[in-house]
Parts: structure tokens; C-alpha cells; sequence
């Protein structure tokens, strides 16, 4: 079976149990606190994944870098080593805040625009997409991207909304060479 198949069912059934506990978003944040540490850190990362190193030593070093998460958390991630499925924990944490979204009807989405956009300016777009895609919420993160010239692109899952310049003169280019 491929990662993202596995990922999600275990995203799936711990969904179920964190939900069980009322863990969501608990769960939610500890999942990104292991999925940095495990994308950001190689040293841990190749001492994880490497062979000759014992599940029980893995899990020890886990113990001690994931102390300050959930149990629930730490629970699963020491069945991963145990199974030997510790390389789908970043599809895990993406089928889960998927899952997790899904149910509170937010929805994550990029802002790009030419300079770095203050809170209220994402707030006020986050409330107007929230709207128009009949979501609760919408989380923005704010991307620099100079090649827009002016204005902003919104991309919210495979949809991308584009109020730039750049965008606009393209338009105005077609239109011209068309006629």
C-alpha cells in the first residue's frame, strides 16, 4: 500500500480516538510539533530511519525529544517505529489536519502578495473567503511573491483566486492580441 493510503487510515482512527478524548486540536498541534522536528532535524531523521538501530533505542530518543506532547500522541508515534512506518508521519499530519478541518469547516489557504500583509489585512480577507466558500473560518499564510506587481492571489486548496496586476495584464495582453 502506498504512504498516503496508510497516512490516512491512521489519520482516520487517531482522528476517532482524539475525538473520543476531546484532543483535537491538542492532537493537531503535536502532530506539527513532530512533523518539524522529523522533517527539520536529519539527525534525527536518519537515526529514526536507520536499520541497525533498535526500535526500543528509537523509541527512547522519541521518549526524550517528544516529551512535552501528547501521550497520544507519543503513543502513536512509537507504533510507527514499532511497525516501521515512521516515513509517513508528514502524510499523516496533512490527512489529519485535512480530516480535522473538514469536520470544523475551516479551510487553510495562501495569500500571495508583493509585501508582507499586516493581521488585519488577512483577517478581513480570510472573513471574505470564509464567506464566499461557506466555510467558519478560513487560516491564511501569507507568501511574498514580487512577480505579482500589485494586489494578491488566494489559493485555497486547488482553487486559486488571482486579483493581481500581473494577472490583470495578462488579461488586458490576451484581449488585445486577440482582436
Amino acid at each position: 500500500m502506498s504512504n498516503e493510503i496508510v497516512a490516512k487510515r491512521y489519520a482516520n482512527a487517531l482522528f476517532e480516538l482524539a475525538t473520543e478524548q476531546n484532543l483535537v486540536e491538542t492532537v493537531e498541534h503535536d502532530l506539527q510539533v513532530v512533523k518539524k522536528e522529523y522533517v527539520g532535524n536529519l539527525e534525527l531523521n536518519k537515526f529514526i530511519q536507520h536499520p541497525g538501530v533498535t526500535k526500543e533505542s528509537k523509541k527512547s530518543v522519541l521518549n526524550d525529544t517528544f516529551a512535552s506532547i501528547s501521550e497520544t500522541v507519543l503513543n502513536l508515534v512509537c507504533l510507527l517505529v514499532d511497525r516501521g512506518r515512521v516515513s509517513i508521519i508528514p502524510n499523516l499530519v496533512t490527512e489529519y489536519v485535512k480530516i480535522a478541518n473538514e469536520t470544523r469547516n475551516i479551510a487553510d489557504a495562501t495569500v500571495y502578495s508583493v509585501t508582507a500583509m499586516s493581521s488585519k489585512e488577512l483577517d478581513k480577507i480570510g472573513a471574505l473567503f470564509a464567506s464566499k466558500l461557506g466555510k467558519n473560518s478560513i487560516r491564511l499564510k501569507n507568501e511574498i511573491d514580487p512577480s505579482l506587481i500589485g494586489g494578491y492571489k488566494v489559493r485555497v486548496g486547488n482553487r486559486i483566486f488571482d486579483g493581481s496586476l500581473k494577472n490583470k495584464l495578462v488579461r488586458i495582453e490576451r484581449e488585445l492580441i486577440a482582436k
